[in-house]
């Protein structure tokens, strides 16, 4: 993302936030969402595209489906790198890549009855024949043993193994009964019973039972069991062959399958590319539906139009707090727009917002608002203060300036540029100097420039767009509002913007806020005075 965004305007403009939020289900969903670029100019097209997927996902209820089953997928990547570096696969593996084609065929089912070309573009690849291999007995069921099936000597020698286990269960059974006869004792499932060492008659009688042996003992107990007869040692014997016969054919069978799948890895591997695409799409689906988010018009001219924006986190915050959020409205086009009024009359808001409309739908979301049009931007630029260079030591202006330098730098770029109360932190006749000469500068550069400032004569200029801030809404100042808390002014201001034509004086609501806070009235009544 450093290419297009720095870390420091993906926090500034919250939209780490954003990407936050968008919650694929599947391992491939997730890693398709961390390796997403942002489309950028010349890829109009392939925006519209992924546009148009987003909102067959959203319009058609058959997305339920989906998601029901992209809960069940699992990661079989490393599977299938096992299976090209030519190893043998175990059952669990095997199991897998069955459960893993029995889903895939599922949900191209699903994505086939979307009735929309570019789901089309979607298209998963389904191995009848690989599934097929998985499944010998067409039992159609997500699980996986070596069937008979699989080979007419390994049914033999299952078959020869279960003769062994029946004949000698009933050799068993007839010695145990004659044994429990004989004696009248009750041997236990295992074929065992125990003995107190205090039936001493008892112990010497069952000694000399050739039947029986003795497999275990303690200071009060001895504990019995079934002898094998000579015959059943050697049924036991062969028994120990043929399953050792088993294993090596039944390697032999998943060295076959292995191979199978290592022929078939590159579709396997395509098809777990287009789940994760699926997933991305859904999960941002979904956020624009949870976000009461729209498709914005994509342009090729240079310009930003935005209807009831909306900044997501802040909106977030305020509903938390029962409060509510004014949505605004704002055009911009190839020039500086300079956004003007009075101290928390929501200035950084809207430039946050902005930035976060427009880097949302260069990744491919739907917007906060609505309506917007926009074109796309090779970069997008905030300056809004760093605190975590003032950490590594630099003031408040020298971050600004450090930030402002890249901004610059690609101000020749088709970029958004977003720079909030430049130099709002030095000398206020320097810092007025140097915002007007970098409003001049980037005025007649390939860029859209959105500036805040509390600066008078920044925007008096015919070539730069004035925008201001509403601000307080109050009654009659002789009966001025009260506040406890700070951010109770939220109450009290209008966020709406509107243009003004060649004004020099920004409005003053410094004082009135301060005097709602409960500044002394005697203090403010003396700084009215250097107005």
């Amino acid at each position: 993302m450093n290419s297009f965004m720095t870390e420091n305007t993906v926090r500034n403009i919250n939209f780490d936030y954003i990407f936050n939020e968008i919650k694929p289900i599947t391992e491939y969903g997730i890693k398709a969402k961390l390796e997403a670029k942002p489309y950028i100019k010349g890829q109009e097209a392939d925006l519209k595209t992924e546009f148009n997927k987003i909102r067959a996902f959203i319009e058609n209820r058959q997305r339920r489906e989906i998601i029901d089953i992209l809960r069940h997928i699992k990661n079989i990547l490393e599977t299938i790198q096992r299976a090209r570096s030519n190893q043998v696969l175990d059952e669990v593996e095997l199991f897998e890549i069955k459960n893993f084609l029995i889903l895939v065929e599922k949900l191209d089912k699903v994505l086939r009855g979307i009735s929309d070309n570019d789901i089309e573009l979607l298209q998963l690849t389904p191995l009848p024949r690989l599934y097929e291999k998985l499944d010998p007995a067409y039992e159609k069921l997500s699980t996986f043993y070596i069937y008979d099936e699989y080979s007419q000597k390994l049914k033999e020698i299952r078959n020869k193994k279960r003769q062994i286990e029946k004949t000698v269960s009933l050799l068993k059974k007839k010695i145990k009964e004659e044994i429990q006869e004989k004696h009248s004792i009750k041997l236990n499932l295992k074929d065992e019973i125990t003995i107190s060492k205090s039936q001493k008659e008892r112990i010497e009688e069952l000694n000399k039972e050739g039947g029986l042996r003795v497999s275990g003992e303690n200071y009060l107990n001895i504990i019995y069991k079934l002898k094998n007869t000579d015959e059943i040692d050697e049924y036991e014997k062969f028994y120990e062959e043929l399953t050792f016969d088993e294993d090596e054919e039944e390697y032999r069978i998943r060295q076959d399958i292995s191979g199978s799948i290592k022929k078939d890895s590159h579709i396997l591997q395509e098809n777990t590319k287009i789940i994760g695409q699926i997933d991305y799409l859904i999960a941002k689906a979904n956020y624009a539906q949870k976000t009461r988010s729209v498709e914005p018009t994509i342009t090729d001219e240079l310009e930003i139009t935005i209807k009831g924006g909306r900044n997501l986190k802040l909106e977030k915050t305020l509903k938390d707090k029962h409060l509510e959020y004014v949505p605004i409205d704002l055009m911009l086009n190839k020039n500086v727009v300079c956004i003007t009024g009075a101290n928390m009359g929501g200035k950084t808001v809207t430039l946050r917002m902005t930035g976060q409309i427009a880097a949302m739908a260069s990744f491919g979301m739907f917007v906060p608002c609505d309506y917007a049009k926009l074109c796309l931007f090779e970069h997008i630029f905030i300056s809004a203060g760093d605190d975590q260079s003032i950490e590594k030591g630099l003031s408040t202006f020298g971050a600004e300036i450090v930030n402002l330098k890249e901004a610059i730098k690609n101000s020749d770029r088709r970029c958004l540029i977003l720079i909030d109360e430049l130099a709002g932190g030095t000398n206020p006749k320097e810092g007025y100097a140097i915002t007007k000469a970098v409003v001049n500068y980037l005025k007649n550069k390939d860029c859209i420039t959105l500036l805040t400032t509390h600066y008078d004569n920044v925007a008096n200029d015919k070539d730069i767009q004035n925008l201001q801030v509403k601000g307080l809404r109050l009654p009659d100042e002789a009966d001025l509002i009260k506040i406890d808390n700070i951010g109770q002014v939220q109450k009290y201001m209008d966020y709406r913007l509107i243009e003004v034509k060649y004004s020099s004086d920004i409005p003053k609501d410094a004082l009135k806020i301060a005097r709602m806070a409960g500044i002394d009235g005697e203090i403010i009544k003396d700084a009215e005075r250097f107005l």
